[in-house]
């Protein structure tokens, strides 16, 4: 089967979306499928580039993609991730060819605009089957996905590490959305023996101000050394978890209550690695909505 995925950016860039696809294809090819990623940021297989201007830079992705269009329809599974809007004009030119899509989370803007979530109603009303990382997703913006996840875990994880008492990392994206803001209040006033922040954002020269920040990289040896971990989402709290870190999350608004309150409720901190979900599990759960499974 050939399958194309459709994202802004694609792995080795950073990122839990970017580690979702990367993750997935790796495991469909094993199982014999051809997996292709059209991209913006120059690692997909198709890239497009376009200006990033409102408006004008979402004409030139349509240009872009009505000119790979023969390319694009030839494939039997075409998966878009978040950008549905990219596809749109040529969902609307060939209304029967199925095309799938998995809402990866949301805008990191509270009160959620209204155009976002009609944006996410569109691409849930046109797509012939969603997967949301999350049910907050459905809840908050009014739609309901064939399929839940969270993502998944490497199960051969390193099992020989040592933790160092009172140390803390940081995961994720250095903005104010991922609870950043309330992880540097605590730090003001509770001394870690180590801090490390394992990614980027606008408010890294703060976080400087009290450690190291290693932009975005591999996790693992931050994970190995740390007794509790920050998640800045999904993805990093079942990492943090796969190498028995103590949680800690700073939800700053209600939909992150929300956030971290399904998730745990779902797959409470502490939970063994033999029980977290694996990667072959989100590729059937894909499986099972392209109807293959």
């Amino acid at each position: 089967m050939k399958i194309l995925f459709i994202n802004k950016n694609n792995w080795p860039h950073v990122g839990g979306v970017e580690k979702h696809i990367f993750k997935l294809s790796q495991n469909l090819k094993k199982e014999g499928h051809k997996v292709k990623v059209l991209s913006s940021d120059g690692n997909g297989d198709y890239n497009i580039n376009y200006p990033k201007i409102k408006y004008l830079g979402l004409f030139v992705i349509w240009l872009q993609l009505f000119k790979l269009r023969k390319t694009i329809l030839n494939f039997d599974i075409i998966h878009i991730n978040d950008v549905f809007i990219w596809y749109l004009p040529l969902k609307l030119l060939h209304p029967k060819k199925k095309v799938y899509v998995t809402f990866h989370g949301w805008e990191g803007k509270y009160p959620i605009p209204i155009l976002s979530k009609m944006q996410k109603k569109i691409a849930w009303i046109l797509a012939s089957g969603s997967i949301s990382v999350g049910n907050y997703i459905n809840k908050w913006y009014g739609i309901k996905s064939d399929y839940v996840t969270y993502g998944g875990v490497n199960k051969q994880v390193d099992k020989r590490f040592t933790k160092i008492k009172n140390s803390v990392v940081f995961l994720g994206r250095l903005e104010k959305d991922t609870g950043i803001k309330k992880f540097l209040k605590r730090l003001s006033v509770y001394k870690y023996n180590n801090v490390t922040f394992v990614g980027d954002g606008v408010f890294r020269s703060e976080c400087e101000k009290y450690s190291k920040v290693t932009g975005f990289t591999d996790p693992k040896s931050y994970l190995m050394k740390a007794e509790y971990a920050v998640p800045g989402g999904y993805l990093s709290y079942l990492e943090a978890l796969s190498y028995k870190c103590k949680i800690i999350v700073y939800p700053d608004n209600n939909l992150k209550k929300d956030y971290w309150n399904e998730i745990i409720k779902n797959i409470p901190i502490g939970t063994r690695l033999n029980l977290l979900p694996s990667w072959q599990s989100v590729v059937n759960t894909y499986l099972k909505l392209w109807k293959v499974l």
